[in-house]
């Protein structure tokens, strides 16, 4: 590939203003040729091409007939309206049999510098009937005819809002396109090699132009398969080549090779309660893992209250017998401290070493807990982010846990990966999957492991969704549950008010907690109250007094998300719950629901939501299963960066969706695996391959492990 062409800047292509430049390098971080070669359509539509304007009017056209059409402006002008307030523009779109009406009620300024008398376009849009005139309302305009006669898919782009109020519509897309197109459409290069195009995809050239600009149906088809294919195959080859220089260097793990005293003990004489046969047979899997020289990758997924933290412990007391030392990384220093007290309680009769360590951890305490983890004293470290810090130096860490994983970023997960000479075996657990996890798992990047089985005796949460006109429905069914001895999570979205758009009917924890104490005045001395800007000890002694059950109500920010054991607590209201993503719903969900006791997840919104609010509701309200809700939250959120840092959207791909390209990534994944295998070696051997490789994956090469 030529660089002196599709690495020039935008600015230099023929449409491009520095206004306009810099916006695109702001909104849509297009920097290049080619970047801009990479922003494809999001959808198409297609128009009926006409000839002329006395076929627009035979066909008596609909509200929903599109159409192509060319003519010169024979008039043009601004008229008031809604009482001088505001102004439209129209003008005449004319040819020799007849004449139609274009009509622009917004960024009139724009169209009224672009279009003149007697200049002849081509307009798309939709067109209807009007007090007896064909009206074509906001059409897409350019100077040139888009296409032939026959030509008649047309693509649309997705345009941000601040691109849109400075005039960069969709015509002006395609017209930079076009432009771009007939620059660069000779310094666009095959990455495939020959033998391997009889697959017979579409040509890289050819599918780059048909992308934006289908001559058919068909071609547009196969211009999608091959940059897909594209796109799943060189991911593919990423992560196996990853996989194949981690199996050939320092990299590899340590083998367990034996259960010893510690792990017989604790089973024996400490286990809390029999393992089900799920429990067991993930364990087995765990194990045959831990047993091999490379390092374990594997998710543990299951729903909340299945037993997930036992396996860990067990998984834990493995490490310990064979000489090494392990850590739990939680997300949340509630979470670490419940975590501690729970493992401290179970291994109390077989003499273990575990410590905790927060960022609330003094720093007396903070320099014991360093030299004793240095020196192999402490056997296992429970504690939030800052068991990465680099003041903590291991003896020999042997397997790192990453409880709810989806609250570290993946570069926080990476320093674990630094804290040995060999990297640790690594076991990730949770009960949601999100987005980014599911898809690696799609990718056979992950190994997982699954405990379908519920607990004996427990019932399923009903969730149900009210609006803030329903209140008392709400706090007359917590009322009656706290009547029979049960326990109540009410959770808010912020602290405090503190964002100047934020919502006035946003409630946060402050005004949340005075207004329940109004409405339980009985009980407004033993009200809880449970937020991150707490100190360690004000955090320690509101969890213990909720565990106690001296607190009926516990008010309380996400804090408690994900972790927190309280059999007792039966119902747990979550306020403004369309602030919330569907995984961080399932994960609230799962606080109550772990007793024999029936419990409820009432989700409190405003009366008015958007759609899509809406729709999150209805899912969680109708959807219990962790892992299916993991698959809706990828369809609403992008599966997030798969080889990087970002866990939100679609940053790697371009076109690929990975819910509805399925079936492709199960027909690629062979495909790639297949061409690895023969060609090892392909960086050293194919030239142009090796540059789209590296172009899109050095800077992860030496990142991730």
């Amino acid at each position: 590939m030529s660089h002196n062409v599709l690495e020039k800047s935008i600015e230099y292509l023929k449409g491009f203003s520095l206004k306009k430049t810099r916006l695109f390098n702001i909104e849509l971080h297009i920097h290049t040729y080619e970047d801009l070669l990479f922003f494809y359509p999001t959808k198409y539509v297609r128009y009926f091409i006409l000839n002329n304007i006395s076929e627009l009017i035979k066909k008596n056209p609909t509200e929903n007939t599109l159409i192509q059409i060319t003519g010169k402006i024979t008039h043009l002008e601004e008229i008031n309206y809604q009482n001088k307030k505001r102004k439209i523009l129209v003008a005449h779109l004319e040819d020799e049999t007849g004449y139609v009406e274009l009509v622009w009620f917004q960024t009139i300024n724009f169209f009224r510098k672009i279009i003149k008398k007697n200049m002849t376009i081509t307009v798309h849009g939709k067109a209807k009937h009007f007090q007896g005139k064909i009206q074509i309302i906001h059409p897409d305009i350019q100077k040139f005819q888009f296409s032939d006669k026959n030509y008649s898919i047309y693509p649309i782009y997705s345009i941000p809002k601040k691109l849109r109020e400075n005039g960069i519509n969709n015509s002006f897309m395609i017209e930079i396109m076009k432009n771009l197109i007939e620059k660069s459409k000779n310094d666009i290069e095959e990455i495939f090699i020959q033998d391997f195009m009889k697959k017979e995809l579409m040509q890289r050239k050819e599918a780059l132009i048909q992308i934006h600009f289908p001559q058919s149906l068909e071609k547009l088809f196969q211009a999608k398969y091959r940059l897909k294919f594209e796109e799943l195959f060189f991911l593919k080859l990423f992560l196996l080549s990853k996989k194949n220089r981690n199996k050939s260097s320092s990299s590899n793990s340590y083998p367990f090779s034996r259960l010893g005293k510690n792990f017989y003990n604790f089973y024996k004489y400490c286990l809390p309660f029999p393992l089900t046969e799920e429990q067991k047979r993930v364990f087995r899997e765990i194990r045959n893992d831990l047993k091999k020289p490379r390092q374990m990758n594997r998710l543990l997924q299951g729903d909340v209250g299945c037993g997930k933290t036992i396996i860990a412990v067990l998984s834990m007391l493995l490490a310990l017998d064979n000489g090494f030392q392990s850590c739990l990384m939680v997300p949340t220093e509630v979470l670490a401290i419940q975590h501690y007290s729970s493992l401290k309680k179970m291994f109390s009769g077989i003499g273990i070493q575990l410590a905790l360590l927060t960022s609330s951890t003094s720093i007396q305490m903070r320099k014991c807990i360093y030299h004793d983890i240095f020196i192999g004293k402490i056997s296992i470290l429970i504690g939030t982010h800052t068991l990465i810090q680099d003041s903590v130096h291991f003896k020999n860490l042997g397997l790192a846990i990453i409880d709810e994983q989806q609250r570290f970023g993946v570069e926080q997960r990476a320093k674990i990966l630094e804290k040995n000479e060999r990297p640790p075996h690594i076991l990730i657990m949770t009960a949601t999957p999100i987005p980014r996890t599911l898809a690696l798992i799609l990718y056979n990047d992950l190994k997982i492991s699954i405990i379908r089985e519920f607990p004996i005796n427990r019932k399923p949460i009903k969730t149900v969704h009210f609006r803030n006109k329903n209140r008392s429905k709400v706090l007359e069914i917590i009322n009656n549950q706290i009547q029979k001895g049960r326990q109540i999570y009410i959770v808010y979205p912020t602290i405090e008010k503190f964002k100047k758009n934020e919502s006035k009917n946003l409630m946060n924890l402050m005004i949340g907690y005075q207004f329940i104490k109004e409405k339980f005045p009985k009980l407004k001395d033993r009200i809880g109250i449970l937020h991150g800007r707490m100190s360690y000890q004000e955090k320690n002694i509101q969890m213990n007094r909720f565990l106690r059950g001296e607190t009926p109500i516990m008010v309380s920010t996400t804090v408690i998300e994900v972790g927190v054991d309280v059999p007792n607590a039966s119902v747990i209201l979550i306020e403004n719950a369309d602030c919330f993503g569907l995984s961080q719903l399932h994960q609230l969900r799962g606080r109550v629901g772990r007793g024999q006791h029936q419990s409820y997840c009432l989700l409190m919104t405003n009366d008015k939501i958007s759609v899509e609010s809406r729709f999150r509701m209805k899912i969680i309200c109708e959807t219990k299963d962790g892992l299916e809700i993991a698959k809706k939250d990828l369809k609403l959120r992008g599966s997030g960066d798969i080889i990087g840092t970002k866990q939100s959207g679609n940053a790697y791909f371009r076109i690929v969706n990975l819910l509805k390209d399925y079936k492709l990534i199960k027909e690629v994944i062979p495909i790639a695996k297949k061409f690895f295998n023969k060609n090892p070696d392909f960086l050293l051997n194919h030239k142009t391959t090796k540059n789209h490789f590296y172009k899109y994956y050095k800077s992860f090469w030496g990142k991730i492990s």
